[in-house]
């Protein structure tokens, strides 16, 4: 059997944690290891192929002595299984981004994933921003290192044209099979993040309160037109729950109809049976979007990050709403064009996002 090291963000996050699941459950034959806190047993315990090394754990605490011990090294049991796999897979959406002036301690984490891995593989990741070219430079010659990169946007594949080794194809969350078979109900899914602390290289904290007003002031236009509203949050570490309830205490100043919430920890299917019962997603989040185009759903973009806007041009062009846009318009308008906007047809993104493993498949299925 196989063995591959998950190198990943690993931090209640929906969409990195759907990412990895669809990785696991492709290959159910080949052994994965991946570094979580001890929820991931839990959060991953339906996955047989995979094994988690948590701080806490006796296993990993020994493995941890066992290599300090022999060759007086700390973080052992990490460098141990990254040189003993077979293969690593760097998977994850915003992993090369360059969110600091000294982007040197994150340059170095990758530098060591190259040179310690057998055959390093990149899934579903994204390229920049970057502000310093010389970032850039870094990374192309770092790439050469590795066996295959596979991009979710062509403007990251632009970055590096003439790398052999680096292609693109749409998002691995269009890979997610195990959708719910629900019918869809006079129902809106509002996917909402906490913007307070996104300042740094790339602010956003300043829109704070005109986004969290646009969005409470759609999902009244929906309430009072007669549609059950729901939040999800899919990251509680990074505060989409915060945000959401700040939004629900508004609405219940102005109408008297309750919303819901929906926070992403250990009950997936139930996130997920809100995307499938719901006709249409408002959607910050980027995964939200992805899965409500998973899902053939209506869907209203809101645009916080590069990364959607690249996603978008390729796959659903003018479509969103940046954030710049949300002061000057009117909810009720957004509302009537969402409703009569087409669902987004997904077979095409769905064919191709496959090759978002079609290294892998040659390497671990050979």
């Amino acid at each position: 059997m196989k063995r591959v090291f998950i190198h990943a963000f690993m931090a209640g996050n929906l969409g990195d944690d759907l990412m990895v699941r669809i990785l696991c459950s492709r290959y159910p034959k080949v052994h994965f290891f991946v570094f979580a806190d001890a929820s991931y047993h839990t959060r991953y315990r339906d996955l047989k192929n995979l094994t988690v090394f948590a701080p806490e754990d006796r296993k990993t605490r020994v493995l941890n002595q066992a290599v300090r011990r022999l060759a007086g090294r700390e973080d052992g049991a990490r460098k141990l299984l990254m040189k003993t796999s077979h293969a690593a897979v760097h998977i994850g959406g915003s992993v090369f981004v360059q969110h600091l002036d000294d982007w040197s301690g994150f340059y170095a984490m990758d530098e060591q994933l190259v040179r310690l891995s057998r055959n390093l593989f990149v899934v579903g990741a994204n390229f920049g921003p970057y502000t310093d070219p010389g970032y850039r430079e870094q990374y192309r010659q770092l790439f050469e290192g590795y066996r295959d990169i596979c991009f979710r946007d062509s403007c990251s594949k632009k970055e590096f044209s003439q790398a052999d080794n680096i292609r693109w194809v749409p998002d691995v969350v269009f890979q997610y099979k195990e959708i719910p078979k629900v019918s869809a109900e006079r129902q809106v899914l509002f996917s909402v993040i906490d913007l307070t602390e996104r300042g740094g290289k790339y602010p956003v904290s300043q829109y704070r309160e005109v986004y969290e007003k646009f969005m409470k002031d759609l999902a009244v236009v929906f309430l009072r037109q007669g549609y059950r509203v729901k939040f999800i949050s899919f990251c509680r570490i990074q505060k989409d729950e915060e945000a959401a309830r700040r939004i629900q205490k508004e609405i219940r100043k102005e109408v008297s109809f309750d919303t819901e919430l929906i926070c992403y920890d250990q009950n997936l299917e139930e996130c997920m049976q809100a995307f499938a019962a719901s006709e249409m997603i408002v959607g910050t989040r980027f995964h939200s979007i992805i899965l409500g185009m998973c899902m053939e759903k209506k869907v209203l973009p809101v645009i916080y990050d590069y990364k959607t806007r690249n996603m978008l041009n390729d796959l659903f062009p003018h479509s969103g709403l940046e954030f710049g846009e949300l002061e000057h318009l009117s909810a009720a308008q957004a509302a009537e064009q969402l409703k009569a906007s087409e669902p987004y047809r997904a077979e095409q993104a769905v064919r191709e996002a496959q090759e978002q493993f079609a290294a892998l498949d040659r390497f671990l299925l050979s």
